[in-house]
């Protein structure tokens, strides 16, 4: 069968996402220092060309490297009230965040520190030096060739981590953020659910549209699922067709709604190719974790992909829900489910009555409403007048 050559046209206005132009702002310097000379020098001769922020001692600096991730370049002196310049040093090249731990430090020495300082500051993690006093050829030499250089090296970090059709995390940084998110929840025992989505009889529709049309289509899906879900939560491309998403303190009944919605968004695209109609469709698998902890990040992708299997098994286009609770970690009212299904509810509801399922409920009314809405007027009308002569 030939591929064929039309291109694919989408029409659904809930794929319609505006592009932010990152316009490329002043490189942020942060200054360190507890003479008020020194700082408004350092500003003077650096404003013009970077956004300068200062600090009066080291804590103070440190409050503004944790708070602002936006600095690049850090100059500190080491004599200082509060936290010294060695102090400051140890609490970044210590910091549990990557972009703190390799912020360029440059120490600022003087008369008062020999060369037994330097050699201090150097293992305690010193990029560079720059001596007092310094005119502004050499401040703006060390500002511009440190900040080009953590410049390039983020770059390089994120096209190593990045999806090159999606603009998602590949399947590496995927991974890594998942160890980070469990590890988080484990620390302060929140709640962390996971998603697999997977796009519906992909294979058939790359045969219909081609490279060009399947490129485009998981594009679609990909911005439909950067929309939907939150600035913390991790996103990433696992596969051809495949996406997961990590969503750390979210509980099975957030997790399966946003998973529903998503779901509808992706049905409701609309798809032509020459003219034809194409059904687009996504599954999900959802799966919550009662055992968490960043080595648990290769048993929680099995879990959701086994979500997700149950879901296209059970026809596509519709969310299967993986939930594991403990007595401990359970929410008011949720039961331990490993694999909750409509036909087990069926089947406890025939032997043990309504007050047996009564807490999952709502979880099954939302699966079925996908269901519903695919009714015509006259088969919901049929099954309303089932539901009111029963």
């Amino acid at each position: 069968m030939s591929r064929s050559g039309g291109s694919l046209l989408f029409m659904s206005e809930a794929v319609q996402t505006s592009i932010d132009s990152d316009a490329e702002s002043q490189t942020r310097i942060l200054l360190i220092d507890d003479s008020k000379v020194m700082r408004k020098s350092a500003v003077k001769m650096l404003g013009a060309e970077f956004d300068v922020v200062v600090a009066e001692d080291g804590q103070q600096g440190l409050d503004m490297i944790l708070g602002d991730s936006s600095i690049q370049v850090v100059f500190t002196d080491l004599n200082m009230p509060k936290m010294n310049g060695y102090q400051l040093l140890e609490a970044v090249r210590t910091s549990q965040d990557e972009g703190v731990r390799n912020l360029p430090v440059i120490v600022v020495t003087g008369a008062e520190n020999d060369d037994e300082a330097k050699e201090q500051a150097l293992n305690q993690g010193a990029t560079d030096f720059i001596t007092k006093p310094f005119n502004s050829t050499d401040l703006k030499a060390r500002a511009h060739a440190h900040a080009t250089y953590q410049r390039n090296t983020k770059t390089l970090q994120q096209v190593a981590s990045v999806d090159a059709l999606t603009g998602l995390n590949n399947e590496r940084s995927f991974d890594e953020h998942l160890q980070k998110d469990l590890s988080f929840v484990a620390r302060h025992n929140h709640e962390i659910a996971l998603m697999m989505v997977e796009i519906d009889n992909f294979n058939d529709l790359f045969l219909k549209i081609g490279r060009k049309g399947a490129d485009s289509l998981v594009q679609q899906v990909a911005k439909v699922l950067t929309k939907n879900v939150r600035k913390e939560d991790g996103l990433g491309r696992l596969g051809l067709a495949r996406f997961a998403a990590s969503l750390p303190t979210a509980g099975p009944e957030g997790a399966t709604r946003l998973a529903e919605r998503i779901c509808q968004t992706v049905s409701g695209f609309k798809a032509k190719l020459r003219g034809e109609v194409l059904q687009i469709s996504v599954s999900i698998g959802v799966y919550v974790p009662c055992d968490k902890g960043s080595d648990l990040s290769e048993a929680c992708l099995q879990k959701a992909e086994q979500a997700l299997r149950s879901a296209v098994e059970a026809g596509g286009n519709q969310v299967q829900a993986l939930v594991e609770s403990t007595s401990a970690a359970r929410e008011p009212g949720l039961q331990d489910v490993t694999d909750f299904s409509i036909d087990a509810l069926l089947l406890t509801l025939s032997e043990n009555g309504v007050a047996a399922i009564e807490d999952q409920i709502p979880l099954a009314m939302q699966r079925l409403l996908p269901l519903w809405q695919a009714l015509s007027a006259e088969q919901r009308s049929a099954v309303l007048s089932q539901i009111e002569s029963s």
